[in-house]
């Protein structure tokens, strides 16, 4: 059968509804609802200390939100909980049947805390709505009462098969795609909804998948967002602009040193430093050293005279600096041949 989206609801609704469906209830017992799930303007408050400000045990607050809530569940008739109820399952349902506690709460309140608290315990309320985490497998999420969990664990099998094979994050075509392949009459949308509550894989923020301990979903160190930020950007930087895209990125959950980026690639062979503070991928062809150094090299490599133009257009490839500083290193430190072409002193 077809869902069918309730109404349009007017902003605040589902406080207003938490409130409708406790307003019977003694005053007491409101404001410890209120207190234990963050609706009276507070963070939410533990057992422990909503017992200290009534000088009860937690263990009777626990038993006063129960008794709410067996209060509440009589109520299902009551318009204003019907109609969040079928806000909430329809969302659900919308979602493949399973959805993120983080998603669900900013589709249904947005950035409202109180909203989103009062969205939090409505979903508590709901019959046909429960609650499942199982860790390192499974964000706390919200799925319908008969949701298939072996069609789930199934589908996110076999996604964290594709990204063991495959060894490298993957955008969302590339990776439906090898999915599809395996798995018959593959559903778009179901896969991404199951594979999004996963606490295996995850989206990086560049819009890519992979294995959610591999650097480059969840960089860890200085070095390891730094090498997020070349690969995403495929050209050298310079260490203060990798800092500033770390951050506008938010890969760091405080503010990243520029020194520390330098301090932590210099040492890294992983990177080399190309031109003043200027780093780039070693895997990319660049190459360690000073410019004489890299001017022998490739002038030994080639084992004759080479033009000065073709001098310049191989070092252009492996390391970012000036002409006029290549072109004061061949004048300096090798020998001319002919015209403009040079090679290394005997």
């Amino acid at each position: 059968m077809k869902n069918t989206q309730p109404k349009s609801l007017n902003k605040g609704f589902f406080l207003e509804a938490l409130e409708k469906v406790i307003f019977d209830v003694p005053s007491r017992s409101q404001e410890i609802i209120k207190s234990r799930y963050g609706i009276a303007g507070d963070s939410p408050k533990t057992l422990e200390e909503i017992g200290m400000d009534y000088k009860i045990t937690r263990e009777r607050v626990r038993q006063i939100i129960k008794e709410v809530f067996r209060k509440i569940e009589s109520k299902e008739k009551d318009d204003s909980f019907r109609q969040a109820g079928r806000k909430i399952e329809f969302t659900i349902n919308q979602n493949s049947g399973i959805i993120k506690e983080e998603d669900i709460l900013h589709k249904l309140a947005g950035r409202s805390t109180k909203e989103q608290n009062a969205v939090r315990f409505l979903l508590e309320c709901l019959e046909n709505v429960v609650s499942k985490e199982i860790e390192g497998e499974l964000e706390k999420s919200y799925h319908t009462r008969n949701f298939d969990f072996s069609e789930w664990q199934e589908i996110k099998n076999a996604a964290k098969e594709i990204l063991e094979i495959e060894k490298k994050v993957i955008i969302d075509e590339d990776f439906y795609g090898r999915f599809s392949k395996k798995v018959d009459s593959a559903d778009r949308n179901k896969f991404f909804n199951f594979i999004n509550v996963s606490r295996e894989i995850e989206k990086n923020s560049f819009g890519k998948w992979g294995l959610s301990h591999w650097g480059e979903i969840n960089p860890k160190v200085a070095w390891q967002r730094a090498y997020v930020i070349l690969k995403e950007t495929g050209k050298p930087l310079h260490f203060r602009d990798i800092a500033q895209i770390i951050d506008k990125y938010k890969l760091n959950k405080r503010k990243t040193h520029p020194q520390t980026i330098h301090n932590e690639l210099i040492k890294n062979d992983q990177f080399v430093l190309v031109g003043r503070g200027v780093y780039a991928l070693s895997k990319w062809g660049y190459k360690k050293g000073t410019v004489k150094d890299v001017l022998e090299e490739i002038l030994k490599e080639n084992e004759r005279p080479m033009e000065r133009d073709e001098i310049l257009s191989r070092i252009s490839k492996i390391r970012q600096v000036k002409k006029s500083t290549i072109l004061i290193n061949l004048n300096n430190f090798f020998e001319k041949v002919e015209k403009d072409k040079y090679t290394v002193r005997n």
